[in-house]
């Protein structure tokens, strides 16, 4: 008997399944994306990139609670092979890579999984604003025994995408090559209520965040602490009126010391598309914002004043054709920092 055969026979008769049909037990998605953008500084020299790309997934079903998947990425420039690291590799390059490889346990109310993954928390977090996102190598631990609790734990060691200084390669998270330590918790037992707490371990010291929401069908209200080490710390106040097919929003937050966005795009209520308040020196940021909604059109607009750098404007059109093709327009006006155009087109499948 050849070795393949072997194998398949012994892991069959090892899960206990009836038949091992590879191909009758993997279920496939993906993703067609056709992505535009144009960065302008204040001088007026424009560099953009058109590119076609997106994802394909594929995982087995459960056997006995065991399951696997992976997920293939890929940008392809059609025009503009310049300096938008957003669309292209660390050399302005088409790239392709194996974002998702992993295998996933799931025993009564507990998960695992092992490998490279998508991973969404306040401080590590995918930051889809381009053709590929970020994705995480290591494990993650998800148990939901207690009454609307859920308990994360995590560790990971390496990560690629749009943030990454590499997004063609999986590259360490820390210079030390150490995992990241994660571990939240979330409580959903008070009525519109949501509370979640995090801590994150680094090589040099440890980062939290806490989280307190409240949602009612015409209003929401949330605030957030975060504390960086060092004496280094941040609070924010959000809030969302909803008014028929309009809705109102407003964030405030303040930076004592200077706070990151970690791994991602971050997690503060004041973020615009481009600007936060990350890396600033006790910066302070005002968001205001509109988004009114008919049917399958969006049109939303947010200003977000920054006291230590660029304040920053965004326009955002979306249109939802149906459940699996929808286009997105993105504007920024971040003042002397040029201007960001943005436009994508998706086709699930």
């Amino acid at each position: 008997m050849k070795k393949s055969v072997w194998v398949l026979s012994f892991f069959s008769s090892f899960l206990g399944a009836k038949e091992f049909d590879l191909l009758n037990n993997i279920t496939h998605s993906g993703e067609l994306r056709f992505g535009a953008v144009q960065l302008e500084d204040i001088d007026g020299k424009k560099s953009s990139t058109i590119s076609l790309g997106g994802d394909v997934s594929l995982e087995t079903e459960p056997i006995n609670g065991i399951s696997s998947g992976v997920t293939f990425y890929t940008t392809n420039a059609l025009f503009g092979k310049r300096e938008e690291a957003m669309f292209l590799g660390s050399k302005n390059q088409s790239y392709s890579i194996v974002g998702e490889a992993y295998i996933k346990v799931e025993l009564k109310d507990t998960k695992l999984k092992v490998g490279r993954q998508l991973f969404d928390s306040p401080f590590i977090d995918s930051d889809d604003i381009g053709m590929i996102p970020n994705t995480v190598e290591g494990y993650t631990i998800q148990n939901n025994s207690l009454a609307d609790t859920t308990i994360i734990l995590g560790a990971f060691d390496k990560w690629s995408g749009v943030d990454t200084p590499t997004p063609e390669h999986f590259t360490k998270m820390q210079n030390s090559g150490d995992s990241v330590l994660v571990a939240g918790v979330s409580y959903e037992g008070i009525k519109n209520t949501t509370l979640q707490a995090w801590n994150y371990k680094l090589e040099h010291n440890s980062w939290n965040y806490f989280e307190a929401s409240y949602e009612e069908e015409n209003f929401s209200l949330a605030g957030q602490y975060s504390n960086q080490g060092d004496g280094n710390s941040i609070y924010g106040f959000d809030g969302v009126v909803n008014l028929n097919n309009l809705s109102l929003h407003t964030a405030y937050n303040s930076v004592h010391g200077i706070v990151f966005n970690g791994f991602g795009g971050g997690p503060f209520f004041t973020s615009s598309e481009d600007h936060t308040v990350h890396e600033t020196l006790d910066n302070k940021a005002l968001l205001i914002g509109a988004e009114y909604s008919l049917d399958k059109l969006k049109v939303a607009f947010t200003n977000v004043h920054f006291t230590k750098i660029e304040d920053e404007t965004d326009y955002i059109v979306s249109y939802k054709f149906n459940d699996k093709l929808r286009t997105q327009l993105i504007y920024s006006d971040m003042n002397h920092d040029g201007e960001l155009t943005r436009f994508f087109i998706n086709q699930s499948f």
